[in-house]
């Protein structure tokens, strides 16, 4: 029988976060599970980061200061300082539900075979507006076909091993996405998981290195996987899933002009939706794909009040 999980280390890069990290601290000095370590590593932040986070006396917080090298090379430099197997992360702008860790912690020692577990999330933007619930699909299988094109894992929901992630480490290369790269790289020997269950809230904020860091390196990297699928394809349908998947990386990561070929031949209403909107004017097509407005519409009759009331008290 695999060795019961008793404590976690809990891993914060941050970079300037000294406007949010105060309440991303708080969730987790809040958890209901308390046998943990609370690593903080300071990216060479130049804000008032460092004094807030030593304002918190827990002796659980072990905070640790580096040169400005990015978020990659804080994550391992992080996971090199975890003293236990199991890492949960939590960035600087996000908030964990009380129950978080404890709820996951239940989840794979009953599920020992995980290696890397998630959750669903709530996104929000300040002050206090919930935008959408994000349920991601929760099984191994589409986990990693949803890989293919986008990066299910929320990384304030995510708990890991740390002997896989200290031998694969972050691309320090990356600018943003780096952990989605690490994932993709990882997907074929890691079982991944994601419970069913709203255990983050994220907040979304118009200058976050997801809008505003450098997607080609994410591009160049799914493309050529996704092009050489194509070319190996052995049946039309095969061909017109990746041809699909090829036009969705343009969409989102490279060119809007570039997509239109491969949705003229992956023919379905989403995708000529999609080909419609790349003759939008730049400034409206990318202020359109960073609305998340599938999201949102699916989620306008939804009720949300409860979930206001939980970000309200996570806020305080």
């Amino acid at each position: 029988m695999p060795e019961e999980i008793k404590q976690i280390s809990v891993l914060m890069p941050v970079y300037n976060g000294g406007r949010y990290i105060s309440g991303a601290i708080i969730s987790i000095l809040a958890q209901s599970f308390k046998e943990f370590e609370f690593i903080i590593v300071d990216d060479g932040s130049n804000d008032n980061t460092a004094e807030v986070v030593k304002s918190f006396t827990d002796s659980r917080i072990i905070y640790k200061h580096q040169e400005h090298k990015g978020t990659s090379a804080a994550m391992n430099y992080g996971i090199s300082l975890c003293k236990n197997e199991w890492i949960a992360r939590i960035d600087a702008d996000d908030l964990n539900t009380a129950k978080r860790l404890k709820k996951q912690i239940e989840y794979l020692n009953e599920n020992p075979g995980i290696d890397v577990l998630s959750s669903w999330s709530v996104y929000f933007e300040d002050p206090a507006k919930i935008l959408f619930l994000l349920r991601e699909p929760v099984s191994h299988n589409e986990i990693h076909k949803y890989l293919d094109l986008h990066n299910p894992i929320n990384q304030s929901a995510m708990i890991f091993r740390k002997s896989i992630f200290a031998e694969n480490k972050f691309k320090e290369s990356f600018d943003c996405n780096e952990d989605f790269e690490l994932l993709y790289r990882l997907r074929d020997e890691v079982t991944f998981a994601i419970m069913p269950e709203f255990l983050v809230y994220t907040r979304l904020r118009p200058d976050s290195r997801t809008l505003t860091g450098t997607r080609e390196n994410m591009f160049n990297m799914l493309h050529t996987a996704a092009f050489k699928k194509i070319v190996d394809s052995k049946s039309k349908g095969e061909h017109f899933y990746w041809a699909s998947v090829i036009a969705w990386l343009s969409y989102f990561y490279g060119s809007k002009y570039d997509c239109r070929s491969y949705f003229r031949n992956s023919f379905s209403l989403k995708n000529t939706a999609a080909y419609l909107t790349t003759f939008l004017p730049d400034k409206y097509f990318f202020k359109f794909i960073n609305s998340h407005i599938r999201y949102r519409l699916k989620d306008m009759f939804t009720n949300k009040s409860s979930y206001k009331k939980e970000l309200n008290l996570l806020l305080k």
